[in-house]
């Protein structure tokens, strides 16, 4: 009789953990918007659509379970309120890092246009080459490069770090830039050097 009680007792505690189970996912496509969002507000297209960036080209993460089992409703009920949750790219600090990005897109410009500058398969900055560039601009070219890189870079943590306060969502800063290394892309001006998977540059 006791042992009955006990496989009841456990039965019971095992139906209450599975109710409560919660879903983390990594929101692709929250960051993916967020994305372009803030590639057209940094290289200020003004009131242009942001050209959608391929969905099929970033991972996104799937439901991960905090237990080994999950029962129907309580699941749905979490992926639908992780899912329908907005990233806030409204921190102070993401707000600075995007004023910092913004007050250099013209300089950056002149060398993407001239072919100097690429933007790397990682969404990051390149320099292709310092032909027709004086003392004066390869300084220049060098120093904008790797300061909108560390901004680039300190926005994806900063970004992820907003998703992870959310106990429901996770999220890596490398899972954010690849996701915006396709809004990069997407975004890029005609006649601009984007690198391809082999690591070839090409016009876009």
């Amino acid at each position: 009789m006791k042992k009955r009680s006990l496989v009841c007792s456990m039965a019971i505690v095992w139906l209450m953990a599975a109710c409560v189970t919660i879903n983390i996912y990594f929101p692709a496509e929250e960051v993916r918007s967020a994305a372009d969002r803030i590639v057209n507000e940094v290289w200020g297209e003004g009131d242009q659509q942001p050209a959608p960036s391929n969905p099929a080209a970033s991972p996104e993460t799937g439901p991960t379970s905090l237990l080994p089992f999950s029962i129907g409703p309580a699941s749905a009920w979490a992926a639908e309120g992780v899912n329908g949750a907005d990233i806030n790219i409204s921190t102070p600090q993401i707000r600075a890092i995007k004023d910092a990005m913004k007050q250099r897109t013209a300089e950056l410009r002149s060398y993407l246009d001239g072919g100097q500058v690429g933007i790397g398969r990682d969404g990051l900055l390149k320099v292709r080459t310092l032909e027709g560039l004086d003392l004066r601009g390869r300084s220049s070219v060098q120093r904008l490069v790797n300061a909108e890189n560390q901004d680039r870079l300190r926005l994806y943590s900063e970004i992820a770090g907003e998703i992870n306060k959310n106990p429901n969502r996770t999220a890596t800063p490398a899972q954010v830039q690849e996701i915006f290394a396709e809004s990069w892309r997407a975004q890029a001006a005609s006649g601009w050097y984007i690198e391809s998977g082999g690591g070839n540059w090409q016009r876009k």
